[in-house]
């Protein structure tokens, strides 16, 4: 019997195989990383700066276009006006995945979110909320632009449901203030979501 013995690939060959493969991994393939979140948001017509939050577990795929499941976080805060002032949370509830279109066009899935009063001050006053004053579900549905510098995303007119906790005793009165429809909230997600089938090259983009 005959054995026919194959040649080896020359190595030449072999490392220009790994290396398409490689790059075709790293463009298909997009690993969870947690971008950096700043924003506004406002409510009732009060607006205020977020602290700087994170969009947690998330990817983005420049192929696709296909933004990860992700999480917004923001930390606990305190805003102040005059001898008032406020510590709160915003918080997702669930998870928001997205996508961005050839045109740098940007879309989320809906994010739940919620609000908990934790105290503050009025008229220099300390005031206690207890642990569960808590604003929700408020339904936000996020669209904006995308880019290499990030994703801008928006949205305005959503509903911020009264609590059915008594808030240390102070619902009646801070229900009114929170609870309502006049509000929007602005963020920029930091990280380079350059529309799918485009390059950048120079400031100027050019189709693959």
């Amino acid at each position: 019997m005959k054995i026919i013995r194959k040649s080896p690939m020359p190595r030449s060959i072999a490392a220009t195989v790994l290396l398409v493969a490689a790059l075709v991994a790293g463009i298909s393939v997009a690993s969870a990383a947690d971008f950096p979140v700043t924003g506004t948001i406002s409510i009732n017509g009060n607006t205020g700066a977020l602290p700087d939050g994170t969009f947690m577990g998330s990817s983005y795929d420049a192929a696709t276009g296909a933004i990860g499941a992700g999480t917004f976080t923001f930390p606990v805060t305190t805003v102040s006006q005059g001898t008032n002032s406020l510590t709160y949370q915003l918080s997702q509830t669930n998870t928001s995945t997205g996508l961005v279109d050839g045109s740098g066009v940007a879309a989320m899935s809906n994010a739940n979110f919620s609000v908990r009063l934790i105290n503050g001050t009025y008229s220099g006053v300390p005031v206690n909320f207890g642990a569960s004053c808590i604003f929700a579900p408020i339904d936000i549905a996020l669209t904006g632009t995308a880019s290499v510098a990030g994703l801008d995303l928006a949205a305005s007119g959503f509903t911020i449901p009264q609590t059915t906790d008594s808030c240390g005793g102070y619902a009646t009165l801070i229900n009114p203030v929170v609870g309502g429809s006049n509000n929007s909230i602005a963020l920029h997600v930091v990280g380079d979501f350059t529309a799918p089938d485009t390059i950048f090259a120079d400031g100027f983009e050019s189709p693959h």
